[in-house]
């Protein structure tokens, strides 16, 4: 999935903004997306006043706001109607479901809130939730069990994924192997691009129940159902056994415990394969402010990943890079 950054936007635009408004614009763009703008206005030409009827804005705000959004290029008025530019149709709607306004927004909102008070974080190194007093389960523990939180993270994670999906399928070889498991794999969508370029390869991803749910009906979706199956287990109790790959792509913070069962449920012979960042993208501004806002769950140093696999006994532990892709931890039993 591409993302909207700053290069995308007009450059008569760019030359005129600060840091203080790129930070205020920015938000009102998420505002656009949380209230649906640009899906609810997408093939409609509307006055200020048809789209605060349509959601929801005070008329002593709408035409203020939509002039922003203008501005930014997302969106065109001819006399006193709008519609959606081709730059926000790319990016908001041909490139982002509808949960992703479920999902992915807040968590822009949240970033916003978190360094309202990040003076308070620096100086306390609390979580801004306890500044603020605001009480939130992380997403891991709500994904056990809310199903309606479940669909829109796994679509909203599979959306997110694609892209690199296929860069790994095309770079990872697994023709030595027949059964993969992809354990926190989300929706499958690293599985199912890696069965479909190993005609002899088949696929389990092993998630929480819910996630299986939805990962099931996008399995199906894509044709393949019988290629890829869904286990629902928590990786901190069971790991499947009957494959010979276990992968772990993208799924924060590994347990010890975790890679122990791994190592039981393999055959010998079998591969571990992690996911892991590059030094060059550890120091990325997007990936450090994210630790620093402390609102996403943070990754083990790719040095801690293979001390954990060693631990759990695994041997030939190394760090490589996959073409394209990202850098993996790879092991084997």
């Amino acid at each position: 999935m591409l993302l909207l950054t700053l290069d995308k936007l007009p450059r008569r635009l760019l030359a005129s903004l600060d840091i203080e408004t790129v930070f205020k614009a920015s938000r009102c763009v998420i505002a656009a997306e949380r209230l649906k703008l640009f899906r609810k206005l997408d093939g409609k030409e509307l006055t200020a006043g048809e789209i605060g009827r349509r959601i929801g804005l005070h008329k002593s705000r709408r035409e203020t706001f939509l002039n922003i959004i203008a501005a930014l290029g997302l969106l065109t008025r001819k006399g006193n109607r709008y519609r959606v530019s081709p730059l926000a149709r790319k990016y908001f709607i041909t490139e982002r479901g509808p949960h992703w306004n479920r999902r992915w927004s807040p968590y822009c909102a949240d970033d916003f809130t978190a360094f309202s008070v990040l003076e308070q974080s620096l100086t306390s190194g609390r979580d801004y939730r306890k500044t603020l007093g605001i009480k939130r389960r992380a997403d891991y523990d709500i994904l056990r069990y809310d199903l309606q939180f479940a669909e829109d993270f796994t679509r909203m994670m599979h959306d997110t994924k694609r892209r690199q999906s296929k860069k790994l399928a095309r770079n990872l070889d697994l023709s030595g192997y027949s059964a993969l498991l992809d354990v926190g794999g989300g929706s499958g969508i690293m599985a199912m691009e890696l069965v479909r370029k190993h005609p002899n390869l088949r696929a389990c991803v092993q998630e929480f129940a819910p996630v299986c749910r939805a990962a099931r009906k996008i399995i199906k979706a894509e044709g393949l159902s019988k290629r890829v199956k869904v286990y629902p287990a928590d990786m901190t109790k069971e790991i499947a056994a009957g494959y010979d790959v276990i992968m772990y792509w993208d799924v924060g913070a590994i347990p010890l415990k975790s890679l122990k069962l791994a190592y039981r449920a393999l055959p010998k012979g079998g591969m571990l394969l992690i996911s892991c960042a590059s030094g060059k993208e550890d120091q990325s501004v997007n990936l450090l402010t994210r630790r620093l806002s402390l609102i996403y769950p943070d990754h083990d140093s790719w040095q801690d990943t293979v001390a954990t696999a060693r631990a759990a006994g695994f041997s030939r532990v190394r760090r490589h890079r996959i073409k394209d892709t990202a850098w993996v931890v790879t092991a084997y039993k």
